[in-house]
């Protein structure tokens, strides 16, 4: 098993320190994100997104995403239950976590400029379900044709 490590990003750091208080170690490979490591076929090849951590199993299995790799960790290691005990201790972990990333989200949109007017891209007037700056500058989808 090995960890597909971006450094001080957030997420990756999430798992680590997830890790580090349930007291496992898993090889790290480091990628080197300052240097756009994250888009190269190592990790490509095992995240079609390029994004970290990846989690790659013994067998060749793959897992993304940070919450889905610790929650892998606590089924596999239950002590200390990090995610919460019983039905209620599980429903309040969780509802912390939702707020955090809603504050973080909100945080976030609050400091990204809108697209420029007449954008009619993904975030735009033409499509009022996502919000303005969801998505990387050149990542932004067009809106469909009517």
């Amino acid at each position: 098993m090995k960890l597909f490590d971006g450094g001080r990003a957030p997420n990756p750091r999430r798992v680590r320190v997830f890790l580090a208080e349930k007291g496992l170690t898993v090889p790290l490979v480091p990628v080197d994100m300052g240097a756009l490591g994250h888009r190269e076929q190592a990790v490509a090849s095992r995240n079609p997104l390029r994004r970290l951590p990846v989690l790659e199993l013994d067998d060749g299995t793959i897992i993304t995403e940070s919450i889905a790799i610790c929650r892998y960790f606590e089924e596999l290691h239950p002590e200390p239950a990090l995610f919460g005990k019983g039905a209620l201790g599980k429903a309040k972990v969780e509802m912390w976590q939702r707020r955090m990333e809603l504050n973080l989200m909100t945080c976030v949109a609050s400091r990204v400029p809108p697209y420029p007017p007449g954008d009619e891209g993904v975030g735009s007037a033409a499509d009022p379900g996502v919000g303005r700056g969801q998505q990387a500058e050149g990542d932004r989808v067009p809106a469909p044709s009517r």
